[in-house]
């Protein structure tokens, strides 16, 4: 009579497919960051003893379920049930986009352990087909031992006890898998006590021989020294290779700056507010030449509700008092909050924990567990800074103040210091210097890139490279030497990251706007101490303005300058040699492609056609991503007098296709506010002015265009989604 599950044999089967699998799990505490092995075990047993117990299909899923969402909840969420399912829902929705564009290291810890929780469901659901049904286990028994080989090998893990129960038992499970199979067919004869005795005993036998025989050693040489000298041989060069492409968004570490990034519109949150402005996360003090690291401090100071422990202003600043409302789309640990934060009204008993050197502040709840929030309310101050009263601003005389923010490494290169001296020479003021050095990037031809962006070699200091060699760079290279200048001049200044203001999606019928914050719009900045007004937020990078107001003595707005780039000077292929090096239009081309297609049957030809339509919708759904380079390859080459008109009009096309319509009986200018009210740029509207001087007034605009082509780049690229 062969096994069922639900007998003394199928409980011992299971106990044994449950140990297999465990065996994959207890080594990732030590070859992984993985902690708390000790629930997916537990899971593991769950899976097996509802197996066992033949409980109905539905009922498995919920039980599972339900361990899937307290695990998850007591391991990150640190809520009620119905907080922890719709956590577990949001990482799910959040993570969609993520999965479906091959984003794999974007996935949060929460999300990655409910893919691991799957993952060992299913897993165990095989193991229960091949015990069962096939009554094979070798090829997972094969896999088993090779796993623990390899961590045995080549990790710290210590695999010898698992190497031993893989044998043991193992060759046990085999054999009564191999005999059950021989019952079925009725080759063998049913007795189980003389098979149980040999198999014991042979097993036996064989490990003792293994155990009490001389050991030789090994013949082959060890794979690991060769491993280990071929990465300390390319450690340096990998190092440097961190600019293979990473994706723009945030993060901790910027110990090594540097390297290309590329976009990515995952949205990390949005907002309801009623001002534009930098969201913080964290600022960093000591810049190391490679980068940036924060001082050693373990300082934390907590507040519940409002915020009575921490202040960015003093007297001098005009503040007024807003709020806004944000909604979490990625688990971050920490919040995201504006300068002058007051308040964070949230649900639940939470305490709010400032880590004094960096400015970053956690959510947690009365025995500091962090708390991520998904919704939370801030009220904060907007400043306006007066020019004259920065101007005003006596010398800092904190001077453990000054300290921490004019460190500088011992080694930065002279030229950088003679550089800082050079731009603020006969500057008077703090203010001053620091606006010069701020303008400086905008007036001296350097340039925004994120793909060609140099990584500082081993003897290369990060700023010094883009001041002097690359001049171009993306906001970590302009934000880190602009800190370093104004250090080297004595000016107490710090780098601080977080996102800019984000895309205006609309407005709410109270007056205030909706903006969606990407990963796009990660950034970093500047801000500068002045004595009697506080910290002062400045930005250097070129194409991105400060959201801040500067008000003259007679509270006129310091208008906010627009940097005019300077076109980076590319090798470029001109598209005829392109076309004669491919040579698509020759005689003998156009001949092979004709004989192909006469060769081809009706079902190819179907296939080919469908295949065609498939590409040609493919390309019409992605058309944003592609159409603005070709708008913008065309006009490349375009020398005539009506080019800007078509570049114009062309523009608008981009615009309406990129979802700004423009409305009946909306003015150009009308528009052009609405865009550049979208964008956070004044763009669109210099170009709209050229556009109405050019057709209304006939002038001859060649030589403003040629001045703005630029912004007009700028914009076309902006519609790109």
């Amino acid at each position: 009579m062969v096994y069922t599950e639900r007998s003394i044999k199928g409980l011992v089967l299971y106990g044994f497919a449950f140990w297999l699998l465990a065996e994959w799990l207890m080594p990732l505490e030590t070859v992984s960051d993985t902690r708390n092995i000790g629930i997916f075990i537990l899971f593991v047993a769950l899976c097996f003893l509802l197996y066992f117990l033949r409980v109905p299909f539905w009922i498995r899923v919920l039980f599972k379920a339900g361990y899937i969402v307290y695990a998850l909840n007591v391991l990150f969420f640190h809520g009620p049930w119905s907080e922890a399912i719709l956590s577990l829902l949001f990482e799910m929705i959040s993570h969609i986009s993520v999965i479906s564009q091959f984003r794999w290291t974007e996935l949060t810890n929460p999300f990655r352990s409910f893919l691991f929780f799957l993952l060992l469901w299913i897993t165990a659901y095989l193991i229960r087909y091949w015990l069962f049904a096939q009554k094979r286990l070798f090829l997972f028994y094969a896999m088993t031992v090779t796993y623990i080989a390899v961590l045995d090998t080549f990790t710290a893990f210590q695999g010898n006890g698992a190497i031993v129960r893989l044998v043991v038992f193992g060759f046990f499970l085999l054999s009564w898998l191999h005999d059950e199979r021989l019952r079925e067919k009725e080759i063998a004869v049913n007795r189980t006590r003389t098979w149980a005795a040999a198999c014991i005993g042979l097993i036996g036998l064989s490990v003792a021989m293994g155990y009490m025989a001389p050991k030789h050693p090994p013949k082959w040489p060890d794979p690991v020294a060769f491993v280990k000298s071929y990465a300390t041989h390319h450690e340096q060069e990998q190092e440097r290779q961190k600019a293979l492409v990473k994706k723009v968004g945030y993060g901790y570490n910027d110990s090594r700056l540097g390297g290309p990034f590329i976009a990515d519109d995952t949205v990390v949150f949005m907002a309801e507010d009623e001002k534009r402005h930098y969201w913080r996360v964290e600022t960093k003090d000591i810049y190391t030449g490679k980068g940036w690291k924060e001082t050693d401090s373990v300082q934390v100071k907590t507040f519940e509700k409002e915020n009575n422990v921490h202040q960015w202003f003093e007297g001098n600043a005009k503040k007024e008092v807003f709020t806004a409302k944000v909604n979490m789309f990625q688990g971050y640990s920490h919040l995201i909050y504006p300068l002058g934060l007051k308040a964070v009204n949230v649900s639940g008993d939470i305490v709010f924990r400032l880590q004094v050197g960096t400015e970053r502040i956690y959510p947690t709840d009365r025995s500091a567990y962090i708390v991520p929030l998904r919704t939370y309310e801030l009220t904060y101050e907007y400043p306006t800074f007066a020019i004259d009263k920065l101007n005003a601003a006596p010398t800092v005389q904190d001077e453990q103040l000054v300290k921490r923010y004019t460190q500088l490494p011992a080694n930065l290169p002279k030229r950088v210091r003679e550089l800082a001296q050079q731009i603020t020479k006969g500057k008077t003021t703090q203010y001053e210097k620091t606006k010069a050095i701020e303008q400086y990037f905008h007036l001296n031809g350097y340039l925004y890139e994120t793909k060609d962006v140099a990584v500082p070699g081993e003897n290369d200091d990060y700023v010094d490279q883009f001041l002097f060699e690359t001049k171009k760079g993306y906001c970590d290279n302009f934000s880190t030497a602009m800190v370093v200048l104004l250090r080297s001049v004595g000016i107490p200044a710090r780098w601080v990251k977080g996102y800019t203001s984000g895309q205006l999606m609309e407005e709410t019928k109270e007056g205030k706007n909706i903006y969606q914050i990407t990963n796009n719009n990660a950034h970093s900045w500047v801000e500068v101490y002045f004595a009697g007004t506080g910290w002062v937020p400045f930005e250097p990078t070129q194409g991105f303005s400060n959201p801040y107001s500067f008000t003259e003595p007679q509270s006129v707005s310091e208008p906010t300058p627009v940097p005019q780039r300077t076109q980076p000077e590319q090798k470029r292929t001109p598209l005829n040699d392109v076309l004669k090096h491919e040579n698509i239009s020759s005689p003998s081309v156009k001949d092979k492609l004709t004989a192909s297609f006469a060769a081809l049957s009706w079902k190819e030809i179907v296939m080919g056609m469908l295949i065609l339509l498939g590409v040609v919708l493919l390309l019409y759904k992605t058309r944003r991503k592609w159409w603005p380079y070709i708008t913008l390859l065309l006009f490349t080459y375009k020398q005539d007098d009506q080019m800007f008109t078509k570049a114009y009009l062309s523009l608008l096309r981009h615009l309406d296709d990129y979802g700004l319509k423009r409305k009946n009986g909306q003015t150009l200018r009308q528009y052009a506010a609405y865009v550049d009210d979208w964008f956070g740029t004044n763009e669109m509207s210099r170009l709209t002015l050229l556009y109405e001087k050019m057709v209304y007034q006939k002038e001859n605009v060649h030589t403003e265009w040629t001045q703005v082509k630029e912004l007009w780049e700028n914009l076309i690229k902006k519609t790109v989604s």
